[in-house]
C-alpha cells in the first residue's frame, strides 16, 4: 500500500503515541523511556523484521542512520520474522516513522537525517526491488529509497562511490542484481534533485561524521571510520585481485563519547574459510562497551580474535532471518574462555525456529525489540532499554552500567 505524506506522517504519530507508557517485562527495571536530550549518545537498533538500520543521535543532536534494510523480496515466510510492527508498512517506512518520532526533540519542521552511511549493498542492508514494484523518481521504492521519501538526508556515504568499481563493478551490481541499478538511479536523483551530499567512506577518517550543531560542546565524541574494501586503517588485508565478496568489504565505524566505545560493523565476515577482516579489526579497535554483531551473528563471523580484542560488555544481533544467531557464533558470544567479562546479549527479534535450535541458551538472550543504547552526558554510563516494536513501550531495561576503556 502507498502511502502520502500526510497518511505517513499520521501513522508515524499513531505509531509513537504510547512511548513510554512502562509496560516492563518481568524481573526488568520499571522505567518510562525519555526523549532524547542534549548531551545524551542515543544508538536505536530498528525492529523491522526485515533487514539491519540503526538511529543515532549524537550528543548535539547531529543525526545519522546506519543502514536500511528490507528483505520483503520473496524469502519464504517460515524462514523470516514478520514485518514488525505489522504489515501495514513497508520496512523502509516503519524506519522513517521511527527516525520521525525520535527526532522530535530536535524540532525539525521535517524530520532529516545528517548522515546516512550504507556498510554495504546487500538488500537486508539497503533495500530490494520486491515482487510488487513502487517506483518513484526512477527507482524501486525499498529500504534507503523508501526512507528517503520522508526523510531528508544531508550527506550520504557509501563503500564505493562514485565509481562502484571495488572490487569490480560487475561483482557491485552482482550483490544486489535486482536493486543496483535502482540505487544508482536514487544516488543520482538525490545528488541532483535533493540536493544530497554524495561521498564515499574514508578508512581511517575522524572527521568525515563530524557534529554539526556543537562540536566544541562534545570534543570527546567521535566517530571513527576504521575499515571497507580491503583496508584497516593503514593495512591493506586484501586487493580486488583477490576477489572478495561484499560482506569482505563493508564499511566498520566505532562511535566513542568519553569512556563508552560502540561497534558497528555490517556483515563483516572472520571465518578462515574466506578473508578474516574481523582480527585486524579487532586489533585496531580494542576494548568497547557495546556492539551489533557482525553478520547478524551467523557464524562466518564474531570470531574468537575479534571477542577477544572487543570484550563487549553488551552485544546487539540484529535479526530478520531464522539462522540469526547460529550456534557456533553463539557459542562464541557466551564463552567466558574467549574473555572474562561479564556480557549481555540483545536481538531485535528471534525467530522461533533459532530459539528451539538454541534451546535452553537461547533464554541467555534478553527481551527482543527496538534494542536502544543511552549513553548519560560525557560518557561515564549507559543503560540499555528494550522497546515494543508497535508502541515503543518499555520491555526490559538494564541498570546503569559503567563505560571504561580498561
Amino acid at each position: 500500500m502507498r502511502v502520502n505524506r500526510r497518511q505517513f506522517m499520521e501513522g508515524a504519530a499513531a505509531f509513537g503515541l504510547a512511548a513510554g507508557m512502562g509496560r516492563v517485562a518481568e524481573g526488568a527495571t520499571p522505567t518510562a523511556f525519555s526523549d532524547w536530550r542534549e548531551g545524551l549518545l542515543d544508538i536505536h537498533h530498528i525492529s523491522t523484521g526485515r533487514g539491519e538500520s540503526t538511529f543515532v543521535i549524537c550528543p548535539d543532536g547531529t543525526t545519522m542512520l546506519i543502514d536500511a534494510g528490507d528483505m520483503s523480496d520473496g524469502r519464504p515466510d517460515e524462514t523470516v520474522l514478520p514485518r514488525l510492527p505489522n504489515a501495514s508498512r513497508t520496512p523502509g517506512e516503519w524506519i522513517a516513522a521511527y527516525v520521525e518520532r525520535f527526532s522530535r526533540p530536535l524540532n525539525h519542521k521535517t524530520p532529516r537525517l545528517d548522515y546516512v552511511t550504507l556498510t554495504h549493498f546487500h538488500s537486508d542492508h539497503i533495500g530490494c526491488r520486491q515482487n510488487e514494484v513502487r517506483e518513484k523518481n526512477g527507482c524501486a521504492l525499498s529500504g534507503i529509497t523508501e526512507v528517503a521519501e520522508h526523510v531528508a538526508i544531508g550527506t550520504l556515504v557509501d563503500r564505493a562511490y562514485p565509481d562502484y568499481a571495488f572490487p569490480t563493478r560487475e561483482a557491485v551490481a552482482a550483490s544486489n542484481p535486482k536493486f543496483f541499478k535502482d540505487y544508482l538511479a536514487f544516488v543520482e536523483h538525490q545528488r541532483t534533485k535533493r540536493g544530497t551530499v554524495m561521498e564515499a567512506f574514508d578508512v581511517g577518517s575522524r572527521k568525515q561524521f563530524a557534529l554539526k550543531r556543537a562540536p566544541d560542546r562534545f570534543p570527546s565524541f567521535i566517530v571513527r571510520n576504521i575499515a571497507a574494501n580491503g583496508k584497516v586503517g593503514e593495512k591493506t588485508v586484501f586487493t580486488h585481485e583477490q576477489r572478495p565478496d561484499e560482506n569482505m568489504c563493508c564499511s566498520v565505524v566505532t562511535l566513542s563519547y568519553g569512556a563508552f566505545t560502540y561497534y558497528t560493523g555490517g556483515d563483516c565476515s572472520g571465518s578462515p574459510a574466506r578473508r578474516d577482516v574481523e582480527t585486524p579489526i579487532g586489533e585496531a579497535v580494542g576494548r568497547v562497551n557495546a556492539m551489533s554483531l557482525n553478520h547478524h551473528g551467523c557464524d562466518d563471523g564474531t570470531n574468537a580474535a575479534i571477542l577477544a580484542a572487543l570484550r563487549p560488555q553488551i552485544m546487539v544481533i540484529p535479526v530478520w532471518d531464522m539462522w540469526h544467531p547460529q550456534t557456533n557464533a553463539f557459542t562464541r558470544m557466551t564463552d567466558k574462555t574467549i574473555y572474562p567479562d561479564d556480557r549481555m546479549i540483545f536481538a531485535t527479534g528471534l525467530h522461533e525456529k533459532a530459539k528451539a535450535r538454541l534451546g535452553e541458551a537461547a533464554a541467555l538472550i534478553r527481551p527482543q525489540g527496538h534494542v536502544v543504547i543511552r549513553v548519560s552526558e560525557g560518557g561515564a554510563r549507559f543503560r540499555v532499554f528494550v522497546l515494543d516494536p508497535g508502541d515503543f513501550s518499555v520491555v526490559d531495561a538494564t541498570d546503569e552500567l559503567h563505560a571504561s576503556k580498561k
